[in-house]
């Protein structure tokens, strides 16, 4: 039986939908699969002479930290050198999306993918703090602002761009008239501009140095309601939540040039504003 490859590959939300698409393969497919983790190793920064190939932001492997299945196999080595090169060549050429970003990839395997997705160590006590504080309230919603390299990465940029605040305000005002007294947990890689900029009741920022980022996720899931940005890592949070009132608000625009309905990237359920 031949063997699928499944890059790893960018920030913790790409990492899950490639990590989720490739168990659907195991489980229902029954295929091998090896996961490539060579992107995390310096072979992703490798410049040719003759296209010069833009660094990606350098990023953690995040999927260790989760109930991951044991069985399956990981390699940072795959595939001979020339063949990654080549790919990443092609990908740069094409401007390619990165590809599994769907439910679609998975939906078979949802409810093995909730319980594999979990983390496989206690909350810190910062983020214990903030989880109990959540439960606490009647209505908690978590508001993600992505920025990080989406604002100061010009490549990085000219194909994500940023949410409007004006959506997150139009996000406040729907969720306000669906349900009583919300409580908006703001969740950011940029959190002191949050703070300056975003001009919103009820909030209680959480991101802190003392918080990790697959913390956040969980703690984003644990929210009965979602605001995500255009970010697969708030698109996770949102995902992961169990809450079956749940309400999600998400960006039409998900992409500079593309919609999330052309990329076909939220679930049916989900309010596009």
């Amino acid at each position: 039986m031949p063997t699928k490859i499944i890059p790893i590959t960018g920030g913790l939300g790409n990492q899950l939908f490639q990590y989720a698409h490739g168990r659907k393969l195991e489980i229902i497919d029954k295929k091998s699969v090896i996961f490539d983790t060579s992107f995390f190793s310096n072979s992703h920064q490798i410049q040719s002479s003759n296209l010069p190939i833009k660094k990606d932001t350098p990023r953690p492997f995040l999927l260790s930290k989760f109930n991951i299945n044991p069985t399956s196999k990981f390699s940072q080595n795959p595939e001979n050198r020339a063949s990654k090169i080549f790919k990443k060549i092609i990908q740069k050429i094409t401007g390619n999306y990165p590809l599994y970003q769907s439910e679609k990839y998975f939906a078979q395997v949802k409810d093995i993918i909730l319980k594999e997705l979990t983390l496989n160590k206690p909350l810190s006590t910062q983020a214990e703090i903030i989880d109990n504080s959540i439960k606490l309230q009647t209505n908690p919603v978590s508001l993600h602002i992505r920025r990080g390299d989406y604002a100061n990465n010009l490549h990085t940029n000219k194909h994500h761009g940023l949410t409007a605040l004006e959506y997150y305000y139009h996000a406040d005002h729907y969720i306000k008239s669906k349900v009583s007294n919300p409580v908006f947990f703001i969740f950011s890689d940029d959190i002191t501009w949050v703070k300056n900029n975003l001009k919103m009741s009820d909030c209680v920022f959480v991101s802190n140095p003392n918080i990790t980022e697959v913390e956040e996720l969980i703690l984003m899931s644990h929210c009965k309601h979602n605001i995500i940005a255009n970010s697969t890592f708030s698109w996770w949070g949102a995902y992961l939540n169990q809450n079956l009132g749940k309400i999600v608000m998400a960006p039409k625009q998900w992409t500079t040039k593309k919609t999330a309905a052309e990329l076909d990237i939220l679930p049916k359920s989900w309010i596009q504003l």
